[in-house]
């Protein structure tokens, strides 16, 4: 069967280092980066084969400067209407084949510290989407007194998000010792104090938006160190909207595990991180069946309108510059 392949080249961007060093401050760093989706066995029978794939583009964290698919079937490229995702879109009918693979081939540069790219200002309708609870990003007695605690005495935008970081810090550990961790569910976090990263930044948001600060979601991945391999997962953080500074980001869960480093998380672009999609509860273009995406990283699948869990994943690394001392 053919193999559809099309490589998109972006515009480059210009940017600057910020003043606390950190991990991922070591300069742009160049990289290739694999992202693999694959549904070992299609049901037979079935009719209908939608799968939405995350694509990354260039914005404040990257340029991509090459993005190739490899698809055996078509596709289309389409854009959700609020956040802005790029996504990949595939549909099959019947016959199906017994299996498909799609993978998304990448040649990213990542920036070190801020590159001094502004992201778009924020519409007053998108400041105030980013300041209501939504999905089980909740905002409810409990996040609001937990926000107010955290912010007592502190009046400007920022040192309110501040007190809300360190608070988060003291409330949740790192631990997905308990099942349910991952699906940033500020109710479970509030009840348990731990989880992953998703949970981390969901109970950040949650307390953000009720103390009227606009914070959103970001995910994708953190490249190691290593001139190459695989990358188990995910990782995700927030951002706060400070006027006149824009997007400001902050990662909880990194700090909680490095906490030497909780200023430089506090504010810091880490240039080892390659994102995918901005945002929760995502609608897919175009739109999914089922209910909007909680958190769009994996491939989203659904056979004959129904989601359908059978997908692999595999995510495989490059460093272009092994060795570089920045």
């Amino acid at each position: 069967m053919p193999v559809a392949v099309v490589s998109v080249w972006l515009a480059a961007d210009r940017g600057h280092t910020a003043a606390i060093m950190g991990p991922g401050d070591a300069g742009p760093r160049e990289v290739l980066f694999t992202y693999v989706a694959r549904l070992p066995q299609i049901p037979s029978g079935a009719q209908d084969i939608r799968v939405w794939i995350p694509l990354a583009k260039t914005g404040r964290e990257q340029r991509i400067m090459r993005r190739e698919v490899r698809s055996p079937v078509p596709y289309t490229i389409t854009e959700d209407p609020e956040h802005g995702n790029e996504m990949l879109h595939l549909s099959l009918h019947a016959p199906a084949p017994p299996q498909l693979e799609v993978v998304v081939d990448y040649g990213a540069r990542l920036w070190g510290g801020d590159p001094g790219v502004a992201d778009h200002a924020p519409t007053p309708e998108e400041l105030s989407r980013d300041v209501q609870a939504r999905g089980l990003v909740i905002i409810d007695e409990e996040v609001r007194a937990r926000a107010r605690q955290a912010t007592a005495g502190r009046s400007t935008l920022t040192d309110r998000a501040r007190g809300i970081y360190e608070a988060v810090l003291r409330q949740v550990a790192y631990d997905k010792s308990v099942p349910g961790w991952g699906h940033g569910d500020t109710r479970r976090v509030c009840l348990l104090g731990k989880g992953n990263c998703t949970d981390f930044h969901s109970l950040f948001i949650s307390m953000a938006r009720a103390s009227q600060v606009p914070a959103r979601f970001k995910i994708g991945v953190v490249i190691p160190q290593e001139a190459s391999g695989t990358i188990p997962g995910y990782h995700c953080w927030a951002e706060f909207y400070e006027p006149g500074q824009g997007w400001v980001p902050v990662d909880a869960s990194e700090a909680w595990k490095h906490p030497e480093l909780a200023d430089y998380y506090f504010g810091a672009r880490d240039g080892n991180r390659l994102l995918l999609s901005v945002g929760r509860d995502i609608q897919l273009m175009p739109r999914q069946h089922g209910e909007p995406i909680n958190i769009f990283f994996y491939p989203y699948v659904e056979v004959d309108g129904r989601e359908f869990p059978g997908v692999e994943t595999k995510f495989r690394f490059h460093d272009l510059q092994p060795g570089r001392t920045g």
